[in-house]
């Protein structure tokens, strides 16, 4: 009876691990990559004891033979990839954290390129060395897909940057125009005020009251285009960007009466001119936000250039009025904190606002330098008068 009941319970237990046998291998072959086992010993040497059967799908190549050369593995990886799958296996095997690797697969019976997703996780056995157990995903379509989103985004930057550079073209086409066309009409029609003035008896008063009037609001209608023209293209840009906000700065106390200090420690700073106009537009739009908003009562601004390997021009600008919060910067309506962050995107750089109310708002602005030059800023320590 007793020699049943034992045979009963191994025919029990055998049935039991069939199923938990079936069932693995059901999971395996119903897994969404290639499930594998990667052994590698004490000296070196290294097998893969198992591949599921979805090694030819994903790979291009047999179980039997890539079981039978685990090289052939590395053969097809990117060989610009190959340095990071070793360093990410050896990170793993030393630390025993999991294996993740993401890299690029030249299958050769399909003629092309797969992107794929390693995950693995170690256990080191002693006398063996270290066991991963893990699959191999296919995520080409993932990554086409971010490929053609980041190309559609640089499209669109590249489109926003057209456009900005359009816009400042045509601003300084219009300041020429606004110059060259109104300002000389405006002074002919002076001169030929003056020479009637003179060409007038003084009993004629009315008639010399009504020049000296039109003559005064010619003179106030040149002021005006000569604002505008100031506005849309200030001519100062043409001496740099550390002149240009120096100057900017130096209208801004005169017109608002609020001291704005700057400090920088270059007498210039090389920038192409799209880079130069658009730091120049933040700057301005910064202002504007403290003359409307700020309740200032005094500015400071920080122009530097870190010509080291990071090459960053850095701005800031800092007020002491009433300050700012994440809601008044999250407004639907903050069309000027939003177009300063464009700005500084196209310019592959940062742009942050900080404050807290009372406390006064800080405006920081950071982007690369173009490198390769000779000199991208020259310190004012040497400059010397000629």
């Amino acid at each position: 009876m007793k020699d049943a009941d034992k045979s009963e319970e191994k025919i029990e237990d055998a049935m039991q691990a069939a199923e938990g046998e079936a069932q693995s291998l059901a999971i395996v072959a119903n897994a969404p990559g290639m499930v594998f086992q990667y052994v590698r010993y004490e000296d070196g040497r290294h097998i893969i004891p198992f591949v599921s059967d979805q090694c030819f799908n994903l790979l291009g190549i047999t179980v039997e033979a890539l079981q039978a050369n685990p090289e052939l593995f590395m053969d097809i990886v990117l060989r610009e990839d190959r340095e990071g799958l070793r360093r990410s296996r050896d990170q793993s095997a030393t630390r025993l954290n999991t294996w993740n690797w993401e890299g690029r697969l030249w299958i050769e019976s399909f003629r092309d390129v797969k992107w794929v997703s390693l995950r693995a996780s170690p256990r080191r056995e002693k006398d063996i060395g270290v066991i991963w157990e893990g699959i191999i995903i296919n995520i080409t379509q993932s990554r086409r897909r971010e490929t053609e989103l980041k190309e559609s985004h640089e499209r669109l930057r590249e489109v926003s940057s057209h456009v900005m550079a359009a816009r400042e073209h045509e601003r300084i086409r219009i300041a020429q125009e606004i110059h060259d066309d109104l300002g000389g009409n405006l002074t002919a029609i002076k001169i030929d005020l003056d020479w009637l003035g003179r060409h007038i008896t003084d009993e004629d008063s009315v008639l010399l009251a009504k020049i000296h009037t039109i003559d005064q609001l010619v003179d106030r209608t040149i002021d005006s285009i000569r604002r505008m023209s100031r506005d849309l293209r200030p001519g100062i840009m043409d001496f740099g960007i550390v002149a240009a906000i120096e100057w900017e700065a130096g209208e801004f106390s005169k017109r608002l009466g609020i001291p704005c200090e700057v400090v920088c420690a270059q007498e210039d700073i090389e920038l192409d001119q799209d880079a130069a106009v658009a730091v120049f537009r933040i700057f301005q739009e910064a202002l504007t936000n403290i003359a409307k908003h700020g309740r200032a009562s005094h500015v400071w601004v920080r122009l530097d250039a870190d010509i080291s390997a990071k090459g960053q021009l850095e701005l800031e600008v800092r007020d002491n009025g009433r300050g700012i919060t994440a809601a008044d910067t999250g407004k639907l309506n903050s069309f000027g904190i939003r177009g300063m962050i464009e700005r500084a995107g196209l310019l592959d750089g940062k742009l942050t606002v900080s404050g807290a109310p009372g406390e006064g708002t800080a405006v920081h602005l950071s982007i690369p330098l173009a490198l390769g030059r000779d000199s991208l800023a020259i310190p004012r320590s040497n400059i010397r008068p000629s």
